[in-house]
Order: C-alpha cells, then structure tokens, then sequence
C-alpha cells in the first residue's frame, strides 16, 4: 500500500488500540483469550444495540 487513505490509518490505529488494551486485561488479570474474546462480543453488541437505537437501523 503506497498511499493509504486516512480511514485505513485510523482503522489500524484503532485495531493496535484495541490488541494492546486487550494484552494489558490479560498482563493485569490472567484473563484468558475466550474471557478477552466474551468481553469484546459484549462491547460490540452493546454498542450494535446503542447504534440501532439510535438511527433505527442494526448491523445485522
């Protein structure tokens, strides 16, 4: 990728965010990955539901 557009740059800073925010749950408190993977599945429907009600319409 020579020249990537701005929404790929925040979606990578987002994503090493997120990795690195997720490997400190589990350095600080032994989580295991399905304990980190349940934890996010959470996060994102609730955010999916917060998002629906408020425009009406779902990801799904």
């Amino acid at each position: 990728m020579a020249n990537p557009d701005q929404k790929t740059i925040l979606i990578d800073k987002a994503f090493e965010e997120v990795k690195n925010i997720c490997m400190n749950l589990q350095k600080d408190t032994n989580a295991s990955n399905l304990e980190v993977k349940s934890l996010l599945k959470l996060i994102i429907n609730e955010w999916e539901e917060k998002e629906e009600q408020k425009t009406g319409f779902g990801f799904r």
